[in-house]
């Protein structure tokens, strides 16, 4: 890894800059993947009936999207014998049920409700997952290529402490939303996708807007004071170990505006990244 920077630190800038533009590129274009193999834990139950007349007429109601992401959803709709004579095998199901450390809600999942400790749980886990990682390459990256803020430099070893900064940012402002403010507000932090049963508009404002809108622990919307402060707070640790041109005030205030951004296009990704992964099976198939 030592002899790849050395190299690419010894050609042209422009050549070092595409180099440094096509890894990044590579590992965006791989973040929705990430998503899919995020591992999800669920909990599904199952229950066979038994061929008593009344599991013959009644079947679980199929499970329909709700207005707004979070509801949970129970029902049942009864059918005449003839229309059960075709089935086999009836049975009950509920619908899936995560585990409440996992952030990223599916549109077809339940959210259970969670404790302090599972939002602590949630925090320190999300610091360290897979998508993270790559967030923090990606961003590193970024600023390499344009020589943006962190100034470090355009070398490897720049490289190295944009990725380290990188990190120390991202995992410091999900402990302190997820881990730390969202307990004390009260906050639900995850992310609940909304799916296709909205249009596209609807869902890009909303992932767009979750970063300063944020929900309750029973749902309401609010201000989303847990994000806000964190994304705050871990700016500001920033004059700790960014180099001192960009320690001020107003380096600060970037930082964090930045960071903003930066959660917006995670959540669009989020929002988004499932139909991509999708379509593109579908093109396979045909």
């Amino acid at each position: 890894m030592a002899k790849v920077f050395s190299d690419i630190s010894s050609q042209d800038p422009r050549v070092r800059r595409s180099v440094i533009l096509v890894i990044a590129l590579a590992l965006f274009a791989a973040a929705p993947f990430s998503i899919a193999q995020v591992p999800i834990e669920i909990a599904q139950v199952a229950t066979v009936q038994p061929p008593t007349t009344e599991a013959m007429l009644t079947l679980p109601e199929s499970s329909s999207l709700p207005d707004s992401p979070g509801a949970l959803v129970t029902g049942s709709s009864t059918s005449t014998a003839e229309e059960l004579a075709d089935s086999a095998d009836p049975i009950t199901t509920t619908r899936p049920v995560l585990r409440p450390q996992v952030k990223l809600v599916p549109s077809d999942r339940t959210a259970p409700p969670q404790t302090a400790g599972d939002k602590v749980k949630m925090g320190l886990r999300e610091a360290v997952t897979p998508y993270s990682m790559l967030g923090w390459v990606f961003s590193a990256g970024w600023a390499q290529l344009i020589d943006g803020s962190p100034n470090y430099g355009t070398n490897g070893k720049a490289f190295a402490q944009r990725l380290g900064a990188s990190a120390a940012i991202a995992s410091s402002r999900n402990i302190f939303s997820d881990s730390i403010l969202g307990p004390i507000f009260h906050q639900d932090t995850r992310y609940y996708q909304l799916g296709k049963g909205h249009n596209f508009i609807h869902r890009a404002i909303y992932a767009g807007t979750r970063p300063i809108i944020g929900r309750t622990d029973g749902g309401r919307s609010i201000p989303n004071y847990a994000f806000l402060l964190a994304t705050g707070g871990s700016s500001g640790l920033t004059v700790t170990y960014y180099p001192e041109q960009n320690t001020s005030a107003s380096e600060v205030g970037w930082t964090f505006a930045t960071s903003l951004g930066g959660a917006a296009v995670g959540n669009l990704i989020s929002e988004f990244g499932g139909d991509i992964i999708q379509s593109l099976h579908l093109t396979r198939n045909q």
